[in-house]
């Protein structure tokens, strides 16, 4: 059974939470909206199309909104209690401060995790679905794109994956093996493979001597194919912050991996955020000026998460395996909050 007032304080933690964040992504989602009202315009025969185009960018949202909800939660729990003098009641019952606040902690940490969850399972797929239809809807192309497959390295001055008023199709590919260099005006996608509709140029080195052909109209050589259908290669030329932990892993480049430590470690932005900001909050001097504490608060709850998000975004480029970067990171992080914790009095 949870003590009285640790119930009472996860209680209120929670309904203030769900209050502020359901407050918060209704604001974010009619500002994207309002920018985004040049999409709403643009003519589309399905009907809820663009309905679920802002859909899908509500993963994002959450997950900007969640650890400032948590943040706000905890201050507006701890501000009539500290307006009423009750840390003071609670100390001279023998509560100090850490262990009156404990369960707002336990909560950060939670709603840290659910953070985590979501920036990894859902947030990824929702971006790569809203920008998709976003690249239907505009009619975009992708320009000067790159990308690896087996044995070669593919580069497109620009690329139509999306959309039903043309095939998919890649202008200016060249594509580089280790033995050759083969260059197409144009390749389109029909009939479940990439043809070349003018044919290939192909560079063949062979024992330091090159020879020139050009191959006709027709599908892509077996040497040279494509095994990636307009939908996988759309996928494969979003932002990495599209894809989730696995298909990072899959890939397995450097940045990707620091990626997915770095997304995993955010699960501690609230709960370091919360610890500074109460240490700084909740103050006896604060009572008649709970304002002011509350903006000093939320300065220096920033503290801990730009240090997070700094050695988060630096990972990649740090000596060693990525996972040392991150949680070094994060240690550095922790130590401003953990101080500020650890010498906390009211």
């Amino acid at each position: 059974m949870l003590p009285t007032l640790d119930r009472y304080l996860i209680v209120q933690f929670l309904r203030n939470m769900l209050l502020v964040l359901v407050a918060l992504v209704a604001i974010f989602m009619v500002i994207d909206i309002l920018f985004g009202f040049h999409l709403l315009v643009r003519p589309e025969p399905y009907r809820w199309f663009k309905v679920e185009l802002f859909l899908s960018r509500l993963p994002g949202l959450i997950n900007f909104a969640l650890p400032v909800s948590a943040i706000i939660s905890v201050l507006a729990c701890t501000v009539p209690m500290l307006r009423r003098g009750e840390f003071t009641a609670l100390g001279a019952a023998g509560f100090t401060v850490q262990r009156s606040t404990r369960v707002l902690l336990v909560g950060c940490l939670v709603v840290g995790l659910f953070d985590a969850v979501i920036a990894d399972f859902a947030t990824p797929r929702a971006t790569a679905r809203a920008l998709a239809m976003q690249d239907r809807l505009e009619g975009q192309t992708r320009e000067g794109r790159v990308w690896r497959t087996d044995g070669a390295t593919w580069f497109a001055g620009s690329c139509y994956l999306v959309g039903e008023d043309k095939k998919p199709e890649l202008d200016q590919v060249v594509v580089a093996t280790t033995d050759r260099l083969a260059m197409a005006e144009q390749l389109i996608w029909q009939q479940e493979a990439w043809f070349a509709p003018k044919g290939l140029l192909c560079l063949f080195i062979e024992g330091g001597a090159q020879r020139m052909l050009r191959l006709p109209p027709g599908p892509l050589p077996q040497t040279l194919s494509l095994d990636l259908t307009p939908k996988d290669l759309q996928r494969r030329l979003l932002p990495r912050y599209t894809m989730t932990s696995s298909a990072l892993l899959a890939r397995s480049e450097r940045a990707d991996v620091a990626l997915v430590w770095s997304r995993w470690t955010r699960f501690l932005i609230p709960v370091l955020a919360a610890m500074s900001a109460m240490a700084v909050f909740i103050r006896f001097r604060n009572r008649d000026r709970v304002v002011v504490a509350a903006i000093e608060a939320c300065i220096v709850a920033l503290i801990p998460i730009v240090l997070l998000m700094v050695s988060s975004m630096s990972s990649d480029t740090t000596p060693g395996p990525p996972w040392v970067g991150v949680m070094l990171g994060a240690l550095i992080a922790a130590i401003p909050a953990g101080w500020l914790w650890w010498r906390w009095r009211l």
